[in-house]
């Protein structure tokens, strides 16, 4: 029986590509009935009627059908193949015709749905960092997994008292208005939620309410979701302006950062940042990087096991 598989990224784009593994015959066929299709012909066909695709046979086993890359046509054209009985395998090996070996299908794979600007060059040499014989360690074990950052947005979870800046410092690191934001304290009742790019590293950042004793029943269900978030938090971060002391928190915090520098600057902080002027954000975003995926470990030469069909 045969399969799909999704080569490309999820998200929106020009072009999607449909990897068809097995007895794929019976949907080329059914393609272009009665032309047969020969290995390496591109046709141009229109499954089920939903858009018009570019299909190509890779070899006896495998097809390719290359729609236009909206996630609504890609799950239309799914949802036809399920119809005649082929499954979508969410498998991570996929094949890839162009790939010399294991090392360089499992890049490709991963290149198609890494998540931050700095995986890219970093993934482009893993071909050749694995051909180096080295005895794995640890510690390799370790920077793999804060590699991985690269791969999978990483949790950085913000807490500190009402009205400190905190969704102030959201809405300039998205660019966007993401939060309101106002002078009452406590104007964000419940934890917001952003993709935020860290000098290349992208990043899940949740910017949660103020933690505090509340008798409002919707701002203490906010906060305890709060507090459940600084337990999976993959980078905790403290924050204060001039006026209010640090959190109370169950772990110590990764970062401590002093907000609203352009009032009055915290001395005790790892870093002072101003979102209304810019100042430290630069700064910030780096300190973030770099704790999360240390320099040494993009410097380093020695393989990275990105895939989890690796050795």
């Amino acid at each position: 029986m045969p399969v799909v598989r999704t080569l490309t990224s999820p998200s929106p784009g020009a072009i999607a590509i449909l990897q068809l593994e097995g007895d794929v015959d019976t949907i080329l066929d059914e393609l272009t009935p009665a032309v047969g299709w020969p290995e390496g012909v591109v046709r141009l066909a229109s499954p089920g009627g939903i858009d018009d695709c570019l299909v190509v046979r890779i070899d006896a086993t495998t097809a390719q059908i290359m729609p236009h890359g909206g996630p609504r046509v890609r799950q239309r054209l799914l949802h036809w193949l399920a119809e005649r009985n082929v499954p979508a395998s969410g498998a991570s090996g996929c094949r890839w015709p162009e790939a010399a070996d294991g090392v360089q299908a499992a890049m490709l794979a991963t290149l198609a749905t890494a998540t931050s600007p700095l995986a890219v060059d970093l993934l482009l040499d893993q071909p050749v960092n694995w051909e180096t014989k080295c005895t794995w360690t640890p510690e390799d074990d370790a920077r793999s997994r804060r590699l991985n950052h690269l791969l999978h947005p990483p949790r950085v979870v913000v807490v500190g008292e009402p009205n400190i800046g905190k969704s102030t410092l959201l809405n300039a690191l998205a660019g966007r208005d993401r939060v309101i934001t106002g002078d009452a304290p406590g104007t964000t009742r419940d934890f917001v939620s952003a993709e935020v790019d860290c000098a290349g590293l992208v990043v899940h950042w949740f910017d949660t309410p103020g933690i505090r004793i509340t008798d409002d029943p919707v701002e203490t269900r906010a906060v305890e979701l709060a507090r459940r978030l600084v337990t999976q938090a993959d980078l905790l971060i403290a924050a204060a302006d001039g006026e209010h002391q640090w959190p109370d928190l169950p772990r110590t915090p990764d970062l401590r950062i002093g907000t609203k520098s352009d009032l009055a600057a915290r001395e005790d902080a790892d870093a002072v940042v101003s979102a209304k002027t810019g100042r430290g954000m630069p700064t910030l975003v780096r300190s973030i990087r770099d704790t999360l995926v240390p320099p040494e470990d993009l410097a380093t030469r020695r393989p990275w096991r990105f895939h989890p069909d690796l050795p």
